[in-house]
């Protein structure tokens, strides 16, 4: 295996990396500006700290990557696909997720808020701690993902099959279970947060 690159609070500004396979590299508190991702590869890559800015991560596969604290902005990731990566403290508020595909990882403690995953299928996902208000999850089926510590105020769940997925805690009068397929478990939840006694 190669030695791992990495890059230090470097600015990239303008590179055209499209069709690119980028591999085993780490870049800490480095700037991304009008960079296009479009189309490449990026595999066991670490984005500690880092901002982007009006980059393109269009039709591209972002596997077993890191990407902590980062923030993006002006952004587009049109039929990208995230897969078994770690997102902890990353905001992804103002990316368009409607296209993307999420394939398992660690989004815990990852700034979620308005995105949306309506009609998708997410398996596998630790979201624990993730900012989701206003998240979109409407007619999506979740399976084996941990929202435990999340927060869900005005956060949707319309019609979706949420069953075989951990929650702990959330507002039963903000979050949207309306039409949900949900377990025993999920429901013995909602009701002791009503305050009902079950006999």
């Amino acid at each position: 295996m190669s030695e791992q690159q990495i890059f230090t609070e470097q600015k990239f500004t303008d590179l055209d990396w499209s069709e690119k396979v980028l591999e085993n590299i780490k870049f800490e508190k480095c700037t991304f500006t009008g960079v296009n991702f479009s189309e490449s590869d990026l595999v066991s890559i670490t984005f500690d700290r880092c901002k982007f800015v009006s980059c393109k991560f269009s039709v591209s596969n972002i596997k077993k990557c890191a990407l902590l604290n980062c923030a993006f902005k002006f952004c587009t990731m049109f039929s990208a696909t995230i897969e078994n990566c770690k997102t902890t403290g990353t905001s992804f508020s103002e990316i368009d997720m409607t296209t993307v595909t999420v394939k398992g990882g660690n989004w815990s403690y990852t700034n979620l808020r308005y995105c949306d995953f309506s009609g998708k299928r997410l398996e596998n996902i630790n979201f624990q701690g993730a900012d989701l208000r206003n998240a979109d999850f409407s007619k999506a089926v979740l399976r084996e993902c941990d929202f435990s510590e999340c927060l869900l105020t005005n956060t949707s769940f319309h019609k979706a099959d949420i069953r075989n997925n951990r929650f702990t805690s959330f507002d039963i009068s903000t979050t949207n279970f309306s039409g949900a397929k949900v377990d025993l478990d999920l429901a013995i939840t909602a009701v002791n947060m009503l305050g009902a006694i079950i006999g």
